[in-house]
């Protein structure tokens, strides 16, 4: 049921995603560590699958809801863009920062080839407020499973006092930003022209048009 997540080290995106992924590769993996810990001291219980990993997302990819379904996409829809990382869980503080936060990502990424993606990558417990979640979110999120080494990757503390998080990266996996909250990430993508790749002409347009209002 449990596994043992190696010391990532300077392990890119891609990498310490798939790492997360191998992790919870077997079937009936327990998302939570707590919950997990409990199980693993008492196996006569049962875990609901609420708590199980989501074994059906294809090996590299995301998901999303945003099309008005569930939908796998492969992690090569961030090829050649800036990414912002958004670290959390679904809670009051979280919810809050994606509620705002989402604006902005609707006015800066019009089109599917703007050179900006956010991708939520979740500390959630079970896959009911995962989903609930993510179903609010216009963007990609990490597939339901213990995320641990993302979360170690880029610095960020897998407890709740300081989530959210926001690491923003550039195509070369290098981070440009971290910030945690909606007015410190603003501030960047709006006013920032070296956080962008060469194609950004149509996001600086919105971003200019957006500078006199936020």
């Amino acid at each position: 049921i449990g596994a043992t997540l190696p010391s990532l080290g300077n392990m890119s995106l891609p990498r310490a995603s798939a790492e997360a992924q191998r992790a919870a590769a077997n079937t009936g993996y327990i998302v939570d560590p707590e919950t997990r810990r409990a199980y693993q001291k008492n196996h006569e219980l049962v875990p609901l699958s609420d708590v199980l990993s989501d074994n059906e997302a294809p090996p590299r990819s995301f998901v999303t809801f945003r099309g008005g379904k569930q939908e796998y996409v492969s992690e090569d829809v961030l090829t050649g863009k800036v990414v912002a990382l958004f670290f959390g869980a679904n809670g009051p503080f979280c919810c809050g920062f994606a509620r705002n936060f989402a604006k902005v990502y609707r006015v800066v990424k019009r089109e599917e080839s703007d050179p900006f993606e956010v991708v939520y990558v979740g500390a959630d417990k079970s896959r009911r407020e995962f989903n609930r979640f993510v179903k609010t979110m216009p963007w990609l999120a990490l597939p339901f499973r213990d995320n641990t080494a993302v979360f170690e990757r880029y610095g960020v503390p897998m407890e709740v006092g300081y989530w959210p998080r926001m690491v923003i990266i550039n195509p070369n996996d290098r981070i440009i930003f971290e910030e945690g909250h909606h007015r410190g990430v603003r501030a960047p993508l709006l006013h920032n022209a070296a956080l962008w790749p060469p194609q950004r002409t149509a996001c600086e347009a919105r971003m200019s048009m957006l500078r006199g209002v936020l």
